[in-house]
């Protein structure tokens, strides 16, 4: 599934591209921001797969943003949106897919979605990982995902949970989130998990939800919105 995010200053525009990239039945996720300091902070928290950026918004220009995120999400695919030309040279910098004038001509904006969503579906995915390399005190070595609970961020860096030990390794989430294999899902902007470790799930009434585990009396947690989203993924 397919997630898009949308910069852009004025809400009525960034409403009206959210409901018109929603129509597609391969969007699965839409994240809006108003600027392009929020949409950088959304990549660095997030797997997006297109971008739709205003060149001209607040804070950081769509351009800039672009040149930034390019860095953190080589895959992300890029089309800027904004009233003038002057910018067209440089928004070349990212090689975006395309580049198109306010007033935004609907038609052309919904091809703009379809192509996207269809090259990216249809390109080959790159094999899930089995292991994953991890440092134990002064020595490396590898752990099998099946042993792993948890994945969470603290601070810059990315621990990785197992019954018994603690892992320190060199791998942001989001770089993990595109290579485990299904039985992980991210549930939190810190934490992904191993579904079939799971225990249970409390609501704590904070927009937050505990995460239990068999075997272990560590816990993750889940935000709100990722429950609305994954509820129907969990069976006990």
């Amino acid at each position: 599934m397919i997630t898009i995010l949308i910069g852009d200053d004025y809400q009525y525009t960034r409403k009206m591209l959210e409901k018109i990239a929603s129509e597609n039945p391969f969007v699965s996720r839409i994240f809006a921001v108003e600027d392009g300091l929020e949409a950088v902070k959304i990549v660095q928290q997030e797997t997006i797969d297109i971008a739709l950026l205003d060149i001209d918004m607040p804070n950081l220009n769509g351009i800039e943003a672009a040149k930034i995120i390019s860095k953190m999400s080589p895959k992300t695919k890029f089309v800027f949106i904004t009233a003038h030309m002057d910018y067209a040279i440089d928004s070349f910098a990212v090689h975006p897919y395309n580049y198109l004038l306010k007033p935004i001509d609907i038609s052309v904006f919904k091809d703009n979605i379809n192509e996207l969503v269809m090259s990216i579906t249809s390109e080959p995915k790159q094999s899930s990982i089995s292991m994953i390399t991890v440092k134990d005190k002064n020595n490396t070595c590898m752990l099998s995902l099946k042993e792993i609970i948890y994945f969470q961020k603290v601070d810059k860096a990315t621990v990785v949970h197992t019954n018994k030990e603690e892992y320190l390794i060199n791998k942001t989430l989001t770089e993990l989130e595109n290579k485990l294999n299904s039985n992980f899902l991210r549930v939190h902007q810190s934490f992904i998990i191993n579904i079939d470790k799971t225990a249970k799930i409390q609501d704590m009434g904070d927009r937050s939800y505990r995460i239990e585990f068999n075997g272990t009396k560590k816990t993750a947690y889940m935000s709100r919105y990722r429950f609305e989203k994954l509820k129907g993924t969990f069976t006990f």
